[in-house]
């Protein structure tokens, strides 16, 4: 685990640059130009400055890796790798970073964990005869390249971003893991590919924030590459960017969600998937209790977290795996109390499932104090706003989490998005029958009933959040309005009049439409039931760009703690996308009720309690009533501002101005959630030095 940044030279980018000066710029230009390998390449920085730069931008996320740094600048200078690494696997000087090969033509960096190196490791010392220096598991990308080229990212099990530079080939790559659990940005700046596991890493190397409106509005940093800055992307999940010869960018996939065919009934019987989804579920969590540091729980009150803790506690009684180094069997949860009058509370069913465990069990809590202490830096880590002030408590809940000695941390984050965990789903499983299981409890007239009443719960959500029904939405290019318009429901921001037509008309909910592949849309169309489209789209969007930024990496990492996420580990996820929807979802008729995540609770009924098999789902969410002239009230109140709000150029003040009246006085759930978001730009703003957003500009 660790942060990685990396910077290139390109060819085209400078020779574009230089054609563009004049005089006296121009002949500095030319002389800054050298041969290197036979190709002609801008050098803006010599190795020395490149070193160094790679140094600052490596203190600038060192909370990501702070056990050790490392740089490889080539000799021209036009290459530069650098990690700040947090020692999980092969401690010691071994696992170093950046690595090398034995000839000194390919080095890597390497952010995350990669589960099953061990057998790795073996197989390649047997087919290649390849020799590894240490016992870190991300070395076993260069003996997996070195034999397999491009096609060894098929090979890698986890949660990884990674930078690879082979010379002999002048090939430079960037990866990114399935799901987007590990962040990577690249932009170009100056004929420079820069390459970071967070924005704030790039500021070292003359990287210049500016807000991207159209993103902001359109939600493109929600739903797709684009992020809140302008010209700074994320490498999309199951995907990778290559530059060939300083020159040619592109961008590739290797791995993408797949599902059955609607129409192909399934022949397995249930007790068969179930069992299949449950050796799957504890291998998952096997290879992620395999660690030199001692490994944790983060647990809260439902199943997902629950039966992770409870797999983990049987793996360790039967001594299948080791907790760290010293062969620990003692497993530790963690997990985040709130108000107990709050309504969002549930320490108490985690400390019960603990207690159901024997396991111990530790909590932060989260007050109105705490909240508002630890506001801003949540912000500044998470370097993208979010609908409520769950992100702070991962934040206070990752430093109870390092406090207590762990370096690693297993959650239950991903599992809603491969089992259908969300209400939202409910309606996209109501669509259409499902005739892959056609032996269900779910009569046609039963269906058509449970639907109508779906889709009048969720035409009054979305009407309430976002100020219309949702009829502005081309209908053929939508397959599943209700977790197209959810992931929408960002809080409410007053534009200024400029930017409400400076770019056309926007929709977020086509531009998340129309950043599918044409080629599954039209999967969608013909061959997926609705709720697999469903969980396509929510995969492809809020779980990378939200959810796993927000609630996982950046608040983890934010405290130097490492977050493992069994749920998305990319078996485990083909296995459940293949089964039939009315496994995921099953209707009762005993209770004439539709149940959420139907075969997780059965193949976690031995792990977990009774109180969490029977549990509906809550999803996580932080206290949302706050009094007036408390922590809150005040933190906002210092925050949204007429010099603040105007100086971030695209939110209009005069519309703005009553927002945390409303919120505190009125007790207005929207207008607090958008004074959280607006607090959130402004300090966004301020610590980045972003300028004020024109029209100009743009």
């Amino acid at each position: 685990m660790c942060g990685i940044t990396a910077i290139l030279d390109l060819v085209g980018r400078s020779k574009a640059n230089t054609a563009a000066t004049n005089g006296a710029d121009a002949d500095r230009e030319s002389k800054k130009r050298k041969l290197v390998n036979g190709v002609s390449c801008a050098t803006g920085f010599d190795s020395t400055s490149v070193k160094d730069r790679l140094g600052s931008s490596l203190d600038a996320i060192s909370h990501r890796g702070p056990d050790s740094h490392g740089t490889w600048v080539n000799h021209d200078g036009n290459v530069g790798l650098g990690s700040c690494r947090l020692e999980i696997n092969g401690l010691g000087p071994g696992g170093h970073q950046p690595f090398s090969n034995s000839d000194g033509t390919i080095h890597a960096v390497v952010n995350g964990e990669l589960y099953d190196h061990h057998r790795i490791r073996h197989e390649m010392a047997k087919l290649s005869g390849y020799r590894f220096k240490g016992g870190s598991d991300s070395e076993i990308v260069m003996a997996l390249y070195e034999y397999y080229g491009l096609t060894f990212l098929s090979q890698l099990r986890g949660e990884f971003a990674l930078c690879l530079y082979d010379a002999n080939k002048q090939l430079f790559l960037a990866a990114r893991d399935r799901s987007g659990i590990k962040p990577l940005f690249w932009t170009v700046q100056d004929g420079k590919l820069l390459l970071a596991s967070e924005a704030k890493a790039l500021l070292p190397f003359g990287w210049r924030p500016q807000w991207d409106v159209r993103s902001i509005i359109d939600k493109g940093w929600l739903t797709e590459e684009r992020t809140i800055f302008k010209g700074l992307r994320k490498i999309r999940p199951g995907c990778y960017i290559t530059c060939l010869s300083f020159d040619h960018i592109t961008e590739d996939q290797y791995w993408d969600h797949e599902y059955p065919d609607k129409n192909s009934p399934e022949i397995r019987s249930e007790e068969e998937m179930i069992e299949g989804v449950r050796a799957k579920m504890l291998d998952a969590v096997r290879v992620r209790l395999q660690a030199d540091v001692p490994v944790g729980v983060h647990l809260s009150g439902g199943i997902d977290s629950a039966v992770i803790a409870g797999m983990a506690k049987h793996l360790l009684d039967k001594g299948e795996v080791k907790l760290g180094s010293d062969g620990s069997h003692h497993l530790r949860c963690l997990g985040i109390a709130f108000d107990k009058g709050s309504g969002f509370d549930e320490s108490v069913i985690a400390q019960n499932t603990a207690d159901f465990l024997g396991v111990d069990f530790q909590k932060t809590h989260m007050d109105e104090a705490a909240f508002s202490v630890n506001f801003e830096e949540a912000v500044w880590f998470d370097e993208q706003p979010h609908f409520d002030l769950g992100f702070v408590g991962k934040h206070a809940l990752s430093k109870l989490t390092r406090d207590s000695g762990l370096k690693t941390v297993i959650s239950g984050q991903g599992s809603d998005e491969i089992f259908g965990g969300y209400d939202v789903y409910l309606q996209d499983y109501l669509r259409e029958p499902d005739k892959t299981w056609p032996d269900n409890d779910l009569s046609e007239s039963k269906r058509l009933d449970k639907l109508q009443e779906r889709q009048s719960a969720t035409d009054e959500g979305f009407l309430t959040w976002t100020g219309h029904d949702g009829t502005s939405v081309p209908t053929q290019l939508s397959t599943s309005i209700p977790a197209f318009a959810y992931t929408m429901t960002f809080p409410h921001l007053f534009l200024a009049p400029w930017a409400t037509t400076h770019f056309g008309s926007l929709t977020p909910q086509v531009t998340m439409i129309e950043n599918i592949p044409v080629r599954i849309r039209h999967l969608m169309a013909t061959k997926w039931h609705p709720l697999h489209s469903a969980q396509y789209v929510w995969n492809k969007t809020a779980l990378p760009n939200m959810l796993l930024t927000n609630l996982s990496d950046r608040t983890e990492m934010s405290h130097s703690v490492e977050g493992r996420v069994p749920f998305l580990d990319h078996p485990l996820m083909e296995y459940v996308n293949a089964l039939p929807p009315s496994m995921k979802i099953r209707y009762d008729p005993d209770t004439d009720q539709l149940t959420e995540k139907w075969i997780l609770r059965q193949a976690s009924r031995p792990f977990i309690s009774e109180e969490l098999y029977t549990r509906k789902k809550h999803p996580y969410s932080a206290p949302n009533v706050y009094p007036i002239g408390g922590p809150m009230h005040r933190l906002m109140q210092k925050l949204i501002t007429k010099e603040n709000v105007e100086a971030l150029g695209f939110v209009d003040w005069d519309r703005t101005a009553g927002l945390v009246e409303r919120a505190f006085r009125e007790q207005d759930q929207v207008a607090l959630r958008s004074a959280f978001g607006v607090a959130q730009w402004v300090v966004l703003g301020q610590r980045f030095g972003i300028p004020k957003a024109e029209p100009e500009n743009y």
